[in-house]
């Protein structure tokens, strides 16, 4: 199969801060959970005169311009602010107070005809003081951090589980001696340095903000036999930002070897399912993703190499044109899961071509499991996620008719 090396929870592990990071899914569905207890979805009233300043802030009243409710701006808040000004957030924030209220009240005037029925959902966060945490259109739906976590607990009880790391900063106060109990239950061949008892690990893999958070597991206690040497295990990130930053995605994946700073070596089957935050974001995390990230999870490894095996053997057509139109038949069956109306035309074609040339190593372009070999290769090599996305969702939609 097509493989490739993902950097995602890589990321994650190099730069979140020690108070983003977590050793386990319920204690940061528990700090995520608080944040939210002592958040407010108000509603702000763009007609009034929202913004005050004195000579070192810029607050945003939450009173219909009464003043006596204000909240002071996270980082996040402002540019959301800025942005529906139609002015560069940087800039802003190197003005005097008084000044920066100036240009966003004449940016709103600008942009927005008909201000005085403008309004929109901010979403504040009490602690002591007001902080606006985000400001949102009235379609947008939240969905919070901490049911996203609460989705993924109990599934220790399934052999997944948060792959070990290493301590991404020195003098990390948490850090401690792994254990046999701690590391993966094998080190598979590939790339990297993995965890082995006695290595120093620290809180990785699960990560939660005010704002956002990041989840990666795997699951080796049975592997996937795709008749290489050591097989596959399964894995995915989930991501969600509740500030509307980012939709809620998930990415799963197959993958022979995660190593200590948490790349994960020779992935393939890569596919990412997202649901904006818009309507009802919770049914439909239940209709789009609920149902493939069951049957992700719960698979038995033996199901996964009977698939694997059937991919292999089933073929999609006996000419390219042939596999061509089985393309499209599978692809256009599979809209109403989310793959998108318009594609590019030329893509089916070079995915055939691509597994063509390497018959070798994924077998025949004709055959399903080929032909989506072809597709990931060119979802490598596309720049724009959006493409990538498609890609990838087509690829799952094709192996689909190998079930």
């Amino acid at each position: 199969m097509a493989k490739s090396n993902l950097y995602a929870a890589h990321g994650q592990w190099a730069t979140r801060p020690a108070d983003e990071r977590f050793w386990t899914l319920a204690e940061a569905r528990e700090t995520c959970k608080a944040y939210a207890d002592t958040a407010e979805e108000v509603e702000v009233d763009f007609g009034a005169e929202v913004l005050l300043h004195d000579d070192n802030d810029l607050c945003l009243t939450l009173d219909g311009g009464k003043g006596y409710k204000t909240a002071t701006m996270t980082h996040w808040g402002f540019s959301q602010l800025a942005r529906m000004a139609g002015a560069p957030a940087e800039y802003l924030r190197k003005l005097p107070a008084h000044l920066a209220g100036q240009c966003i009240d004449a940016g709103l005037d600008t942009h927005f005809a008909g201000r005085d029925a403008m309004t929109c959902k901010a979403l504040v966060h009490s602690n002591g003081s007001t902080v606006l945490r985000s400001l949102t259109s009235e379609r947008y739906s939240r969905f919070w951090n901490w049911e996203v976590f609460d989705r993924l607990l109990g599934l220790e009880q399934g052999g997944w589980r948060v792959p070990p790391a290493r301590p991404a900063k020195a003098g990390d106060p948490r850090a401690r001696i792994a254990t046999e109990a701690d590391c993966l239950t094998r080190n598979s061949k590939g790339g990297g340095l993995s965890v082995t008892p006695g290595s120093m690990i620290a809180p990785a893999g699960i990560y939660a903000s005010d704002h956002d958070m990041f989840a990666f597991l795997v699951n080796e206690e049975y592997r996937i036999d795709d008749g290489s040497d050591g097989g596959l295990a399964r894995g995915f990130f989930v991501q969600n930002c509740e500030v509307g930053a980012s939709a809620l995605k998930v990415t799963f994946f197959h993958y022979r070897h995660v190593c200590g700073n948490h790349i994960v070596w020779d992935a393939s089957n890569i596919i990412e399912v997202a649901v904006r935050h818009i309507g009802d974001v919770a049914g439909r995390f239940h209709i789009e993703l609920g149902g493939a990230v069951d049957k992700y999870l719960n698979a038995s490894a033996s199901e996964e190499t009977a698939r694997v095996l059937r991919a292999r053997q089933m073929e999609l057509g006996s000419t390219k044109d042939a596999v061509l139109d089985s393309v499209f038949k599978a692809i256009a069956g599979s809209r109403r899961n989310g793959l998108p109306s318009g594609m590019n035309l030329k893509q089916p074609g070079s995915a055939y071509d691509l597994a063509e040339q390497h018959v070798d190593t994924d077998g025949s372009p004709r055959t399903v499991w080929g032909y989506v070999n072809g597709l990931t290769r060119l979802s490598q090599e596309t720049g724009y996620t959006d493409d990538r996305m498609f890609l990838d969702r087509a690829g799952a939609a094709i192996l689909a008719l190998a079930i």
